[in-house]
């Protein structure tokens, strides 16, 4: 029994060894965004900016691309949400 459970414990290992991870590269988006949003590149919104961002960064469903809605005149503040409503 010990025998088995080393031999399978060894087989897990090298799997995760050898098993490469898949990240997600923008390319064409695999939702939509709601009415009134636009399509945008996700993008890393770090550092200084003259504007502030509502709502969450994040792009959940890994394609690449985030929701946006400018909410103030200038355009200095905006809202950000996932594009995750089936594609149109």
């Amino acid at each position: 029994m010990k025998k088995l459970f080393s031999s399978l414990l060894l087989v897990v290992l090298l799997l995760q060894v050898f098993s490469a991870a898949v990240y997600a590269e923008p390319g064409a988006p695999i939702g939509s965004c709601p009415k009134s949003f636009e399509l945008h590149m996700a993008m890393n919104h770090d550092g200084d900016h003259m504007h502030k961002h509502v709502g969450t960064d994040t792009d959940r469903n890994g394609d690449g691309w985030i929701c946006v809605k400018f909410v103030s005149v200038d355009s200095n503040i905006h809202v950000h949400i996932d594009n995750n409503l089936p594609l149109k």
